[in-house]
């Protein structure tokens, strides 16, 4: 019978820990945001601008990445009845140190993005929204889009944007895929 010393029990014990930690962190995500994936990495800040020469709009929304995804906080847009806007969507996951850019990653990964805009409510039949630019297949991406907000009287509405992610399933322009990086509801007002 072979008995063990307390030197043997020792390194025993250092390599039983080095083992373990070793295959435990061989699983973990990556947390350098310089490394991560695009997948890993949601989105927790969006802003619309909207710009026009009669005057500019601004809506955040800053929201949570947990599991219930709630707002933390969400702007109303505000639209001029009559008025034409250019608008841009930016994305941004402020969580991380430094904070991540997303907008440029769905602009370098265009082919497997499009965002979606959809208005409700009584705005519905006053806004229409034409999406400008366009990815490597010339299909629409929406990070750059037009907004035309017709005359008549005061209505609210909301503005649903959802953010498409095509990990393989072919991108044809105009279906939403079944996974979405993005998925929010902006009040909107039309004065």
């Amino acid at each position: 019978m072979k008995t063990f010393s307390r030197a043997n029990a020792v390194t025993t014990a250092w390599i039983l820990l080095f083992v373990t930690l070793a295959l435990t962190n061989a699983c973990r995500p990556i947390s350098n945001p310089a490394q991560t994936d695009l997948e890993e990495v949601l989105p927790n800040v969006i802003t619309l601008t909207l710009t026009s020469p009669q005057g500019n709009t601004t809506a955040f929304w800053h929201g949570s990445t947990n599991a219930t995804g709630s707002a933390v906080h969400i702007d109303t847009l505000v639209l001029a009845a009559g008025r034409t806007y250019t608008g841009l969507i930016s994305a941004v996951n402020a969580t991380k140190s430094p904070s991540v850019d997303l907008t440029a990653e769905y602009k370098k990964l265009a082919n497997e993005h499009q965002f979606f805009y959809t208005v409700s409510g009584d705005a519905r039949s006053r806004v229409s929204i034409t999406v400008t630019d366009k990815d490597g297949n010339n299909l629409p991406v929406g990070l750059e889009f037009t907004l035309a907000a017709s005359a008549g009287a005061s209505v609210r509405g909301t503005l649903n944007v959802v953010l498409s992610h095509y990990d393989g399933v072919k991108k044809n322009g105009t279906s939403m895929s079944s996974e979405s990086d993005i998925d929010i509801t902006f009040p909107l007002v039309i004065r």
